[in-house]
């Protein structure tokens, strides 16, 4: 288990590593303007992700994951499906005129043909993990090479990134799995989308809480706003991208109690540490993820923190609700998350204030939403309290952050010698909760 997670960890850290090195570049030779385009542009993509996927690929990966002899079958009659409706998106792209972004809709089949979850199907996360990093770093790459040298093209090259990060990402994963990579769209292939519309309406409103909540916002907010909360729920995503693969790369045996507690545990460690940079460190963190300027908007990152930490106490529970076939809850949980983080952003946006800082605390609402609805489905019995039986020793580790700070104040010394103190302290207590038989 350790070692399968130790290098998904590296993987997914070094792709995040070099996502994070982008959003520095962006954030020190972009404006505004130029910022909020490009988040508009990655939301509208992630938005295309999300319709094609609709439910497909959670049902998919838990279908192809308990079929060893025909999982084939599963996998390009989901394919078919979402090259379909993502043909259908490819009409949207005509919007364009009206709103540029829109034209993001005509790379709707390549996005479609990416199924790198049919690797974690397989039981196949490491392999994933790479796909993964490939996909993350293509665009990446390119966001710090065009702000660089090509800042006036930057939109445009971050589009093409895109196109040219799941088209490549898709043709490993056909060829790891010894699978076509291109399929025959078909009509009667959306009846799929039916028989995951549960699923699906979860799937697509999960990510209304968080960078989604941008295609609505972008209407109503200033530039200055939708840059800066685009910002924040990007570098939310990638932590949302950590907890997701650790809970993928345990899929399987994550329906087991004693499991989902390691998960939950893990991802807890990484909430953690989310929350305490932006807590104790909010000056030093801000400055070294993006511009100076940042810091300003503290408030908005410490809200983001504390939505990670909460979020990662339930990262088991989605999974393990869909395992139990509890598709009908599963679906309506994430559905009033949703609609309380775009009620509350918009209320916000219109009665309260136009900025970053409410935004993301709408998402919040939408985490606290998901995590208490979510441990309400499951009917485990003291579900907050286990978890707290094995976090106390990472919880009181965290303290370490203020310490340090107290004494030192918020500078990079400090808080690199809090993350160390931190980890070597996390690294021994992991070594309890994950290789324990007695976990109930």
């Amino acid at each position: 288990m350790m070692k399968r997670l130790f290098l998904v960890a590296v993987l997914t850290g070094t792709g995040h590593l070099v996502n994070l090195i982008s959003l520095r570049f962006i954030t020190n030779y972009a404006n505004q303007g130029a910022i909020a385009f490009i988040g508009e542009l990655d939301s509208l993509a992630l938005l295309i992700v999300s319709i094609t996927a609709f439910g497909l690929q959670l049902s998919s990966t838990r279908e192809i994951a308990v079929r060893d002899n025909d999982w084939q079958k599963v996998y390009y009659s989901t394919q078919s499906a979402r090259l379909t409706m993502a043909m259908l998106l490819m009409f949207l792209g005509l919007s364009g005129f009206l709103y540029t972004k829109n034209y993001m809709f005509f790379i709707a089949p390549i996005i479609a043909l990416n199924a790198d979850y049919a690797l974690y199907g397989r039981g196949k996360p490491i392999l994933g993990a790479i796909v993964a990093f490939i996909r993350i770093t293509i665009p990446s790459i390119t966001v710090i090479l065009s702000s660089v040298y090509f800042i006036k093209l930057l939109p445009l090259l971050f589009s093409i990134s895109i196109l040219l990060a799941y088209f490549t990402a898709g043709f490993i994963v056909s060829k790891i799995l010894n699978v076509n990579y291109l399929v025959k769209p078909k009509f009667k292939s959306l009846i799929e989308y039916v028989k995951n519309i549960k699923i699906g309406f979860a799937n697509l409103a999960y990510f209304f809480v968080g960078i989604g909540i941008l295609n609505i916002l972008s209407y109503i907010n200033s530039e200055e706003t939708v840059s800066i909360a685009y910002m924040a729920l990007k570098l939310y995503m990638i932590f949302i991208g950590v907890r997701r693969i650790i809970v993928q790369s345990f899929f399987k045996e994550i329906k087991e109690l004693k499991q989902s507690l390691k998960v939950d545990y893990l991802s807890m460690v990484a909430g953690t540490i989310f929350l305490s940079l932006f807590l104790f460190y909010p000056k030093t963190t801000i400055s070294l993820l993006f511009d100076d300027s940042y810091a300003e908007y503290s408030l908005t990152f410490v809200i983001l923190g504390v939505a990670g930490f909460i979020s990662s106490i339930t990262s088991s529970s989605g999974a393990r609700l869909l395992l139990q076939n509890k598709d009908k809850q599963f679906s309506a949980n994430f559905i009033v998350a949703a609609i309380v983080t775009i009620c509350s952003g918009v209320c916000f946006s219109f009665f309260i204030a136009d900025t970053p800082s409410l935004v993301v605390l709408a998402c919040l609402l939408g985490e606290i939403t998901i995590s208490v609805l979510n441990m309400s489905s499951l009917k485990e019995k003291n579900f907050l309290i286990n978890r707290l039986r094995i976090m106390y020793p990472v919880l009181l580790a965290s303290l370490l952050f203020y310490i340090t700070k107290f004494s030192f104040s918020d500078n990079i010394w400090a808080l690199s010698i809090s993350i160390i103190t931190f980890s070597l302290i996390v690294f021994l207590d992991s070594k309890r909760v994950l290789n324990s038989k007695t976990l109930n």
